[in-house]
């Protein structure tokens, strides 16, 4: 038989328990105002992680503010912002690294016209679940995403407004459902994405790159080990020309079973799955044989780009802005300089062909 000592110890452990599971929300909870956003530190003052199966919003025509949950390391339920119209940055966010437990988790940031920078989830390395940034027409660039290298889910990047570049995702190497890239109309370079290695696809998955209007070229979607499992959706991307890259050529090469492939209304050398063959076809082995010959330095470059090739035939050189319009076109022999020195700054991708036709494609920063 229990003493009144050992009963009244006991009923203090499982009461400081009680406590210690109470500073943390025990269900679905909602952000609603500034005022509530203020409140969380003091509602849940030891509350470091948001344990799986809770699920916080946060939604509200006033809130401009994130800093009162800097507490926060881990979000293990499903995380959403959204409608918050004020809200400009995600500071407050910046202990965070791991959002999500489970597929049906996630982090989305959605119709956040103000949002123009993300950089306080400099912290963030895992997502499991969906990761999705939508209608954030403020929002440049992914700057402050670089730590991530695993999103369990789908990658959703779609109708935002002035987004044009992925940079920030550089780190990424695994999408575990679904790249989306969906009506980003100044979206015009994705080679942060040349680290990807897989994207599982599933049922419904697989690649959608679907009426981004300022997207010429494809360089730098995954790399020539990437592997794709399912769909592929290449259609209304109105300047797209560039489609033969090695992600794409292998994956056309042996599309997955029952894999549906759309592709249409883009550009010549893009608009039919035959015209990416035919491409590929022309690049292939090619273009890794010559690009094992050939060194472009220095990278970023401020005049003079410095081309080396241990081919002995003149060169044909092109140089395109992210637009895919060609500036320049020029004949040089195995080692010469190309002037950019009356080249605004910005990104440039170099297009070489030697006297056998064979062809690489790199990507310059230009100072």
């Amino acid at each position: 038989m229990f003493s009144k000592t050992t009963l009244f110890t006991v009923a203090i452990i499982l009461f400081s328990v009680q406590i210690t599971l109470a500073q943390c929300p025990t269900a679905g909870t909602t952000l609603s105002s500034q005022a509530q956003v203020n409140a969380f530190p003091t509602t849940y003052p030891t509350c470091t992680v948001i344990p799986d199966g809770i699920d916080i919003k946060i939604m509200g025509n006033d809130i401009t503010d994130l800093s009162p949950l800097s507490q926060l390391t881990s979000v293990l339920g499903a995380f959403e912002i959204r409608n918050c119209p004020l809200l400009t940055n995600l500071n407050g966010l910046q202990n965070i690294t791991t959002l999500g437990n489970d597929p049906l988790d996630g982090f989305i940031l959605r119709d956040l016209p103000a949002l123009n920078s993300i950089t306080a989830l400099s912290n963030l390395n895992a997502i499991t679940g969906e990761f999705t940034i939508r209608t954030c027409n403020s929002l440049t660039s992914l700057a402050g995403l670089n730590n991530i290298d695993t999103v369990n889910g789908s990658v959703i990047i779609r109708d935002n407004g002035t987004l044009q570049n992925l940079n920030g995702l550089d780190s990424l190497k695994y999408i575990g459902e679904t790249l989306e890239l969906v009506e980003n109309p100044q979206l015009n370079d994705i080679s942060a994405l040349s680290h990807v290695n897989v994207i599982v696809g599933g049922p419904e998955g697989g690649i959608f790159i679907e009426n981004n209007t300022a997207l010429s070229n494809l360089t730098g979607l995954g790399n020539n080990t990437t592997v794709v499992g399912s769909n592929l959706d290449l259609t209304l991307n109105g300047n797209l020309s560039l489609c033969a890259v090695p992600t794409i050529c292998n994956y056309l090469a042996n599309p997955p079973a029952g894999a549906v492939i759309t592709i249409n209304a883009n550009l010549t050398g893009c608009n039919t799955q035959t015209e990416i063959l035919n491409n590929c076809a022309t690049l292939g082995s090619n273009e890794n044989e010559l690009a094992t010959t050939l060194t472009l330095s220095p990278n970023p470059v401020i005049d003079y780009l410095q081309i080396k090739s241990n081919d002995k035939e003149e060169i044909n050189v092109e140089v395109y802005d992210v637009f895919g319009r060609r500036l320049k076109q020029s004949t040089l022999k195995e080692q010469a300089r190309l002037n950019l020195s009356g080249y605004a700054a910005g990104t440039y991708f170099i297009k070489i062909t030697n006297g056998s036709h064979q062809t690489t494609i790199r990507k310059i920063i230009k100072q």
